[in-house]
């Protein structure tokens, strides 16, 4: 890992902060470093590349939109005056003709639900 050397200033700062204000802790930290220095950091720690968060971050958003979208689309299949919860309803009764202000009755034949179309038009 690559520090800029701003970085590198401010830990040098942290340390020789941490050495003058707890000698004993500045002991156990370095006593830490030499034990740990040639583990292999887990997996589960390391700091993903920028690339690798770019990619979760788009992911995360085509996750979002499309749960929005579906929440949306359920709301608006709800809202309908045409929607019904069982699939035996559906076919049992007709949704209404956009121009007609009642629904049609479940019995009446398909021709009596429709509205005569005018000659003069």
């Amino acid at each position: 890992m690559s520090l800029s050397h701003h970085q590198q200033r401010q830990l040098q700062r942290i340390e020789t902060g941490l050495l003058r204000a707890d000698p004993q802790l500045a002991a156990m930290l370095g006593l830490f470093g030499k034990l740990s220095a040639g583990q292999v950091m887990p997996a589960w720690e390391r700091v993903p590349a920028r690339r690798d968060r770019i990619r979760q971050a788009a992911a995360l958003t085509v996750q979002a939109v499309t749960l929005a979208a579906a929440a949306v689309g359920l709301l608006l299949r709800r809202s309908s005056p045409c929607s019904s919860s069982s699939p035996a309803r559906v076919a049992a009764t007709a949704c209404p003709h956009p121009g007609s202000s009642a629904p049609a009755a479940a019995g009446e034949p398909a021709a009596a639900r429709t509205r005569p179309v005018r000659a003069d038009r």
